[in-house]
């Protein structure tokens, strides 16, 4: 490859780089869900349930860590809890065990194409798997199974963690019913998806070719030679 190629290739690596960061930032933070909280009172006297005034809250957390923001009108309680995907009522252990095991995994072939970017930027590796082909693999695999980890977390979301996860604070009135977003952690593994794909867009554009079309010449008609003896 020429030195325009080889740069191509090397830009790869600081893509690959990027994505790594977003994922080991979007594992280790604690947004992959944010709610806000109210806390209900009821009347038994009328049957009716109402709002609890100045009582606000706030709740985040990530796949390991969360915290939680609640008012009940004396200033706010910050409380720190660790996630507990094995309660069937907060969330599925197998779609959390699933999300935790795609990233780590998108991230193991995020850290091979950056390996292999920096190869192919300074060699020319006679095997297609460790030369550009493989480089479509790595970031293919690494931004597949980014998409998965998306897809098993919003499944998550949807079918767990749109009710209530305040489930200790629940008997209490608490309760973040219809109230709960993906926070910025859930989206920067988007992010890597995207960067992802960008690489394979770089890499197809820094390492095409044109095909030139070889023009084979005609062989000279010998039947028309006349000999002279």
């Amino acid at each position: 490859m020429n030195i325009l190629k080889r740069g191509m290739v090397f830009v790869t690596f600081f893509g690959c780089c990027f994505a790594i960061a977003l994922m080991a930032a979007a594992m280790s933070t604690k947004y992959w869900l944010e709610a806000e909280a109210i806390q209900l009172r009821f009347h038994p006297t009328d049957n009716t349930t109402v709002i609890r005034p100045n009582s606000t809250g706030h709740v985040n957390f990530g796949l390991f860590k969360g915290r939680k923001n609640l008012n009940v009108g004396f200033g706010e309680r910050i409380h720190a809890f660790s996630v507990d995907p094995q309660e069937p009522e907060f969330m599925s252990y197998g779609l959390w065990a699933g999300t935790i095991a795609c990233l780590v995994i998108a991230m193991v072939f995020a850290v091979v194409g950056a390996l292999f970017a920096v190869i192919n930027t300074a060699t020319t590796p006679v095997e297609a798997i460790t030369g550009v082909p493989g480089l479509y693999l790595w970031n293919g695999m690494a931004a597949l199974f980014s998409l998965i980890c998306v897809i098993l977390w919003g499944v998550q979301f949807s079918l767990h963690l749109t009710s209530n996860v305040l489930l200790y604070d629940a008997p209490n009135g608490w309760t973040t019913k219809n109230m709960e977003v993906l926070g910025y952690s859930y989206w920067l593994v988007v992010v890597a998806i995207v960067v992802h794909i960008a690489n394979i867009v770089i890499i197809y554009v820094g390492t095409y070719e044109r095909k030139v079309k070889e023009q084979i010449e005609r062989p000279e008609d010998k039947t028309r030679n006349i000999m002279l003896y």
